[in-house]
């Protein structure tokens, strides 16, 4: 078993759901103000959202009263499956204090081992296919301890429509990739990517340092440059969000009202990329039976604590 000391990664948000974060802040604010949300998933839909206790409990802390926490997921379902009960191969839990416009991003490796709440003790990924988002928040609440406001769920197809939707993202390649499973083909440095490229960067794992470990780091670096273009968008047209307010409903699916939707959206906006930190939870790695696990460590117990606090988890 070899123990792993997860490090915040200060230049990279953590994992491919994350991305949903400054990707919504786009996608809501485009959402038209004067319209109900779609009342059911469609083939266009680009992001699932839905609240995991209801408007009593996520109001307060959409008014800033305390900190606001997103269960983000990547859901790994192909064309004619349903994103919502596939295996949710990113998974993360995005703390937001809009007080201090800090925002801290931890992510849990998706082969995990846990309890899941009535299916016994499993693959953390497993729970989306076991229960939908519901029973994928109820198991990281049991974990860590955090009331959830919110889950958030895409699909490879989700990332790269949204990707594109913004115009690509420019991103800094932290080393070069050749990896023949993910198709990600890239060399070292900053270069500008459609979205089939962003979503075969984001799924590399067989061509990294620490696997699974460092796809993370690499998924966060999308974040990054997604929640970059939108605040470069806004500092070059503040105005631009009025006609974004029109175009692009079909990109969402919620049963969230549209104020709801927007207030969330809008977080993207509040938080700078220079505030967002990462980590992600402290584990080891072993086997149980024939299947490589991850084994999330008591260090956890300290993290869980410090963002449940405020949202924002420092580090020495």
């Amino acid at each position: 078993m070899r123990a792993i000391l997860r490090k915040p990664v200060r230049t990279a948000a953590a994992g491919l759901a994350a991305l949903l974060v400054a990707l919504t802040g786009v996608v809501l604010l485009r959402a038209g103000a004067g319209r109900a949300a779609s009342p059911s998933p469609t083939a266009t839909a680009t992001i699932e959202i839905g609240a995991v206790h209801g408007a009593a409990s996520f109001t307060p802390a959409l008014e800033g009263k305390r900190p606001i926490f997103i269960l983000a997921l990547g859901s790994d379902a192909r064309t004619g499956q349903q994103i919502l009960r596939e295996r949710s191969d990113s998974i993360h839990i995005i703390g937001i204090n809009l007080a201090t416009h800090h925002a801290t991003l931890l992510g849990f490796p998706r082969d995990s081992w846990v309890s899941i709440p009535g299916f016994g003790t499993n693959k953390i990924n497993s729970a989306l296919v076991d229960g939908g988002p519901e029973l994928m928040a109820k198991t990281l609440e049991a974990i860590t301890g955090i009331h959830l406001d919110f889950w958030m769920i895409t699909s490879f197809r989700g990332l790269t429509n949204m990707v594109n939707g913004i115009g690509g993202l420019t991103v800094d390649v932290p080393f070069p990739m050749h990896d023949v499973f993910s198709h990600a083909n890239f060399k070292a440095g900053v270069q500008h990517i459609t979205g089939k490229q962003a979503l075969a960067f984001a799924r590399n794992r067989h061509d990294t340092p620490d696997g699974d470990f460092t796809r993370t780091a690499d998924q966060g670096i999308l974040f990054k440059a997604a929640l970059s273009r939108l605040h470069t968008q806004f500092a070059n047209d503040p105005g631009s969000i009025f006609n974004w307010i029109s175009v692009g409903w079909s990109q969402v699916h919620s049963n969230l009202s549209v104020t709801t939707l927007l207030q969330l959206g809008l977080t993207a906006t509040q938080i700078p990329v220079a505030n967002v930190n990462n980590l992600v939870v402290p584990a080891t790695t072993g086997t149980v039976g024939a299947s490589s696990v991850v084994f999330i460590t008591s260090a956890a117990k300290a993290v869980y604590a410090d963002l449940k606090n405020d949202g924002v988890v420092e580090h020495g």
